[in-house]
């Protein structure tokens, strides 16, 4: 048996195993709406870390 007739044999299991399971190619669509909820989320995250920062700054110099 010769490297052609692996490959071949290879390429055929391949082929047959990829058709039981259907994968979708479709590309997703952009929704400008999640994006916009995203980026409020992201903002607000930022401003809650800012809070949480200042809350520690200032336990640390009420401390001192």
């Amino acid at each position: 048996m010769n490297t052609l007739d692996i490959n071949t044999i290879a390429f055929q299991y391949l082929l047959r195993n990829n058709n039981s399971e259907e994968t979708s190619t479709e590309t997703p669509k952009y929704d400008p709406a999640q994006h916009i909820k995203t980026q409020k989320s992201l903002l607000f995250h930022l401003y809650d870390l800012e809070e949480e920062a200042e809350d520690i700054l200032a336990s640390i110099n009420f401390k001192n």
